[in-house]
């Protein structure tokens, strides 16, 4: 029997976490990069700037991570589907002008128009 106030499906948990570590905090980047496959391969490229995407299938979750050289952001996107991962992607790609940088409010404000849904944002 379904119930007319039951939601038959639960909404799946969505949120942005983003982590920081200055490149030269050992311990910091330590944790920071527990979060990444690849890892070892990653670390060198952070002393530069760069900006790099990838989805973590095993884990299901889509991996932003941004250097400037000396301090590094990586923004953690969980509950999403590969297509609204994608999704999250054009639009911030479509926004990129108007949006000064990158921020957990900014990404956390796509992903709750493309889940239709709220988002749980954190800063660690």
């Amino acid at each position: 029997m379904k119930w007319f106030w039951t939601p038959s499906v639960t909404a799946a948990s969505v949120s942005v976490r983003r982590l920081t570590a200055a490149v030269d905090d050992g311990v910091k980047m330590t944790q920071l990069l527990r979060e990444l496959p690849e890892s070892d391969d990653l670390r060198p490229r952070l002393a530069a700037p760069f900006f790099a995407r990838a989805w973590d299938a095993a884990k299901e979750r889509d991996l932003w991570i941004v250097s400037d050289g000396a301090r590094v952001d990586c923004y953690v996107l969980a509950g999403l589907t590969f297509q609204q991962a994608a999704t999250v992607r054009v639009r911030w790609d479509a926004k990129r002008r108007e949006i000064a940088a990158l921020s957990l409010e900014g990404l956390g404000d796509i992903v709750a128009k493309v889940t239709d849904g709220s988002v749980t944002l954190q800063e660690v």
